[in-house]
């Protein structure tokens, strides 16, 4: 049976990347571009995507005649009959958006930190769990679906390590499935692919991959490819400087803080000069 084909409810996971249209495309030629009603498109808009990605995720949508459905973090407020007790229990809601009401100022990041009064960092990930997977489990749960849900995620066979950590892997939330990892597809499947078509991504193309993809300026991407992005765009570094200042803390306790990589991309490029690595997030490409 084909890797894409889908035999139950599921949720594909669309992170707005090259690869996770391409597995897209890969499910809906499977199913002849006619998804069963129980299987679910779903788009986590942080706020802090870059525009092009929300023009590719519209794109998607029109042109393959997908229904993608777009969430977003709506913050959480504390359960009434909890209120008085020392650890209050919360009610986390989500919206339903589309392209023209999609937040692109980083409204649901910003309120995320808000709620958690803190930054996430690369240790403490709540930025990924709470806008992504948990926004994405709220809705299909009123779906209707079942915990754990089977969950499609665009993770390629050149990403060994990350696919064999999510592959396969059942918890009470999700089981995760990697149709292109399983199909021993790579990056340059996923570059040949949109080479033939009509549109693609508006970012950087780095052999179907971008650096640009996801949170404009996460934190998980490395520094090098941080001040690549500031160099190119230096206002994108104003939502990340604001949020560092007002919790008087830093995403990466142990690098730069956005204010000083600003600085280093726009007025000191002699010290553009790291050897670091992305990590890895649920995010995708």
């Amino acid at each position: 049976m084909s890797p894409y084909f889908i035999t139950e409810p599921a949720a594909i996971s669309f992170s707005g990347g090259r690869t996770s249209g391409y597995m897209l495309y890969k499910i809906l030629e499977a199913h002849d571009f006619n998804l069963p009603h129980d299987v679910k498109v779903t788009f986590a808009n942080t706020g802090k995507e870059m525009p092009e990605t929300l023009d590719f995720v519209q794109s998607c949508a029109d042109k393959w005649g997908v229904d993608i459905v777009w969430l977003e973090y709506a913050g959480r407020s504390v359960k009434p009959e909890t209120v008085n007790e020392k650890r209050p229990l919360y009610d986390y809601r989500y919206n339903v958006v589309d392209y023209d009401s999609a937040s692109r100022n980083g409204e649901p990041f910003s309120k995320l930190i808000s709620d958690m009064g803190a930054l996430p960092n690369p240790m403490t990930r709540s930025c990924s769990g709470q806008m992504k997977i948990r926004t994405m489990k709220r809705y299909l749960i009123d779906q209707g679906f079942t915990l754990p849900y089977l969950c499609l995620v665009g993770l390629r066979a050149d990403e060994p390590r990350r696919a064999v950590k999510m592959h396969g892997k059942i918890n009470e939330q999700q089981d995760i499935w990697c149709p292109l990892y399983v199909d021993g597809k790579t990056k340059e499947d996923v570059g040949n692919f949109w080479d033939r078509q009509n549109f693609d991504l508006a970012l950087p193309n780095n052999n179907g991959v971008t650096d640009w993809g996801n949170c404009d300026l996460c934190f998980l991407k490395g520094r090098s490819k941080r001040l690549s992005i500031i160099r190119e765009r230096p206002e994108l570094a104003d939502w990340w400087q604001i949020e560092e200042q007002k919790a008087n803390d830093q995403f990466d306790r142990r690098g730069h803080s956005y204010e000083q990589m600003k600085v280093i991309a726009t007025d000191q490029p002699s010290l553009f000069d790291f050897d670091d690595e992305s990590l890895p997030c649920f995010c995708g490409d």
